[in-house]
């Protein structure tokens, strides 16, 4: 994830953070500042003045960053309400995995809801037209929940195949 602005004295600031390694970075005007913490950097410019830079946020909830000299805080990205209407969408499935589904259905669940969820994000701070935007989040919200109902029902009907008895009655009867 790239997400970057300017300050009000001009300063350009883009921050970079991989979701999958979880290394974020801090460019200043084109030049890399120090990390100094999990999310703190420093950044000293060429007449020697020291400024530090603290990020808040994460890539769900929005990214800001606070400036230590001047005073100052720069939203890089900020969730507006149908954001976080589709995070919320993107995670309902879960529910009906963990309470009808089982351990099995639970976790599919949860896999595939959560990475739409990452991935409705991502699309959510893309430059993309809105409209389609909003389309391809609704697309992927089904097609999560499609993936997990599939895979779970697939592992079902291996179960009853497997166990041909008593025990596949009663897992039939259920469903």
């Amino acid at each position: 994830m790239e997400l970057s602005a300017a300050s009000k004295n001009g300063t350009a600031i883009l921050y970079q953070e991989n979701f999958w390694t979880g290394k974020k970075a801090l460019i200043i005007n084109g030049t890399p500042a120090t990390k100094i913490g999990k999310k703190q950097f420093s950044f000293t410019a060429a007449d020697g003045k020291a400024t530090f830079y603290t990020v808040q946020g994460s890539f769900i909830s929005g990214v800001k960053v606070e400036i230590s000299d001047p005073k100052e805080t720069v939203v890089l990205a900020q969730n507006m309400w149908y954001d976080w209407v589709i995070l919320v969408l993107s995670l309902v499935g879960i529910l009906p995995g963990v309470i009808f589904c089982g351990a099995v259905g639970g976790f599919f669940s949860a896999l595939c809801c959560f990475l739409a969820a990452v991935f409705n994000m991502t699309i959510a701070r893309s430059k993309m037209n809105f409209a389609l935007r909003l389309l391809l989040q609704i697309v992927i919200i089904a097609l999560a929940n499609a993936v997990w109902v599939g895979l779970w029902f697939v592992i079902v009907v291996l179960l009853l195949n497997a166990t041909q008895g008593a025990a596949a009655a009663a897992i039939a009867a259920v469903l």
